[in-house]
């Protein structure tokens, strides 16, 4: 079986128009038949309607199943692991079996948990597995269980590549928790810098090249649960004071990602990737035959004019680029 294409929904605009209703609706027109929803775009339902986000997520599962759309993840459910200030007990006890909950109703079975990067969150491998296990353990408890896929975020705070990612999913140990890997954030954390004219760091080709060997040798194809996809555009002045999407207090690979994150293989609006090798180690090699999720974010999202149709219109414009590359 081939790869099936989704999209984020938080990839499909982010004006208050952009209602979870015209995405699903979009989708459905442009052919797209998976979903990861974005908790924020669950959360604006919910406001819009005076409901409960377990409500909402009820309304939302009807609308999918009439477009025939599959909610394959929600996410993020972010800055879990190793959390200064909240108990353990306390994140499970709230949030953790919130999202559960909704995660029933929208007929789905993974959560998405990027790496957190919370201020003074706790490092040690042991706080940060035994977070990650009761996680796994409680969404394992779940009718029908729930899986967590786990990602390394390019500014993560103590994992931020996937190979580390990797590392914690082997130490947690459990069936149900695995990989969400993300061509942007290898890309961004082994061989792209946003703050540079050449858009490239010193060395990023032969890192790439490693990366993608080491995939190949080290990443069992089973502990992946589904695929991100997106390009970055290069940017021009770099991303240094001055520029709008600079800020001194974020990562750079941070400000870039909310402000000229693209479709792959985007030409035409800056992306600069060399991505083939990567999807042919992720896609083809590897013979991944599930969910694979366009996860875009860019500054023109929030313009009304740029609504849920458009994006979802160039997410199968560039997967169909995509097949066509690998085929070749």
């Amino acid at each position: 079986m081939a790869p099936r294409l989704g999209i984020c929904t938080i990839s499909m605009g982010w004006h208050a128009s952009h209602t979870l209703e015209k995405k699903i609706e979009a989708a459905k027109d442009a052919g797209i038949k998976g979903f990861e929803v974005n908790m924020i775009d669950l959360f604006n339902y919910a406001e819009r309607h005076s409901k409960t986000l377990t409500e909402s997520a009820r309304d939302v599962a009807d609308l999918c199943r009439l477009a025939d759309i599959e909610v394959f993840a929600i996410g993020p459910f972010d800055h879990f692991e190793g959390h200064p200030t909240t108990p353990l007990s306390e994140r499970l006890n709230s949030r953790a079996k919130e999202w559960m909950a909704v995660c029933r109703e929208l007929g789905c079975t993974v959560i998405q948990t990027p790496s957190t990067f919370t201020k003074g969150a706790d490092g040690d491998d042991a706080v940060i597995v035994g977070d990650l296990q009761a996680l796994a353990d409680l969404g394992a408890e779940q009718n029908p269980p729930i899986s967590i896929a786990y990602e390394a975020l390019a500014w993560g705070l103590h994992v931020a590549d996937w190979e580390e990612s990797l590392r914690v999913v082997n130490l947690v140990s459990r069936p149900n928790f695995g990989l969400c890997i993300d061509t942007y954030h290898v890309l961004a954390r082994v061989w792209a810098d946003p703050r540079t004219p050449s858009g490239i760091r010193p060395g990023g080709a032969s890192a790439l090249r490693d990366t993608i060997d080491r995939f190949r040798k080290t990443c069992p194809k089973e502990k992946i649960i589904y695929i991100q996809l997106s390009d970055g555009e290069k940017m021009d002045p770099p991303i240094l004071p001055g520029h709008p999407a600079y800020k001194e207090e974020d990562d750079a690979t941070f400000s870039w990602c909310l402000y000229g994150r693209v479709f792959p293989l985007e030409a035409e609006e800056g992306a600069y990737f060399p991505l083939e090798e990567i999807l042919r180690a992720w896609l083809l090699e590897a013979e991944f035959s599930g969910w694979v999720s366009m996860e875009t974010f860019h500054r023109d999202m929030y313009k009304e004019s740029f609504g849920p149709a458009v994006w979802a219109e160039r997410g199968v414009k560039y997967w169909s680029r995509i097949h066509r590359l690998l085929q070749e």
